[in-house]
């Protein structure tokens, strides 16, 4: 029997703090050249069967499974495919060009079960570092790794696990409901990667409010599944009100090495500003900064933030 959607899951988000060690480049878009880094230095450091997925004997141990894959025994009806639900990669430098000793910032967030291989995600950005980021092979010197609360976890070579502080998406929630509810004015969300999601079995040019919660609904409902729960997105009453809104297209190339071809991903940019944020919606909403949204996210689609006001938008409506 499906049990009802539960905030209860496990998070913590990790700021990599590296330092470029040759005057470099790297793509604008960071997140999906990190994800496949990530992956291809996983790959190296502990696939025994030549990458031979399909005629693997050990599958269920794999250590690649079960941190780039995030594999889950039960899914969802509407996931179809390979899932990375365990983790997101977040980078906001759009710099081309780096100087050496310059600084680059990104955020690794682990879910759920994927949070006790910490020290392997660890290890696989530390040889990618090594080895090179992207086409011009940009290497970096991992210096530090805080947690969610800005703590040291990693200090050049050592770790301390003591300060590894998991939080849970509720504890989230009710943090962000206080600073959002001690507000007034409209409710905005502001997407600053690209968001790739359907409604009404279309791609979205514009934002429409249920596609929304209901997107982030799934986002929490796939990490309950992943988590072991088999959990039902409820149907709500209300939906909030749009009052304006700007979408633009935005793409992002990437090169799969798996797949050994280029590919173009892409989605729309922007803002919408509610009237009003009906109670029901709220927690999923607040959820989903966290999660993201749409399709893409392990490439760091569909991140937004949620705010009161928005007098900064209105010039764009």
């Amino acid at each position: 029997m499906e049990q009802k959607i539960s905030f209860d899951i496990p998070y913590i988000r990790l700021c990599f703090r590296s330092e470029i060690l040759a005057d470099t480049g790297m793509p604008a878009a960071k997140t999906a050249a990190l994800r496949g880094g990530m992956g291809e230095m996983l790959l190296r450091q502990n696939c025994v069967m030549d990458r031979k997925c399909e005629d693997c004997q050990f599958s269920k141990a794999c250590v690649v499974r079960h941190t780039f894959y995030s594999y889950m025994e039960k899914k969802p009806a509407y996931v179809t495919g390979p899932e990375s639900v365990g983790y997101l990669i977040e980078c906001t430098d759009n710099r081309t060009k780096f100087r050496r000793g310059s600084c680059f910032v990104f955020d690794l967030v682990l879910f759920g079960e994927s949070i006790v291989f910490f020290n392997i995600y660890l290890q696989a950005f530390c040889q990618l570092g090594m080895t090179g980021l992207g086409r011009e092979k940009a290497r970096f010197h991992i210096k530090e790794v805080r947690n969610t609360q800005g703590e040291l976890v990693v200090k050049e070579n050592e770790v301390d696990m003591s300060r590894y502080r998991v939080g849970k998406i509720s504890d989230y929630i009710r943090d962000r409901r206080k600073e959002l509810l001690g507000g007034d004015g409209e409710w905005w969300l502001t997407f600053t990667t690209p968001l790739c999601m359907k409604y009404q079995q279309e791609y979205m040019s514009c934002f429409y409010s249920e596609a929304l919660v209901k997107g982030a609904a799934r986002r929490v409902q796939m990490l309950d599944f992943y988590m072991g729960t088999e959990a039902a997105v409820p149907e709500l009453p209300h939906y909030p009100d749009i009052v304006g809104q700007t979408a633009a297209w935005e793409t992002v190339k990437r090169y799969s090495a798996t797949k050994d071809m280029h590919m173009t991903l892409w989605g729309i940019v922007g803002a919408v500003s509610f009237r009003d944020m009906p109670e029901e919606c709220l927690d999923y909403l607040i959820a989903g900064e966290l999660t993201h949204i749409g399709r893409n996210t392990s490439f760091g689609f569909g991140k937004y933030t949620i705010s009161r006001e928005g007098k900064e938008h209105r010039g764009h409506e």
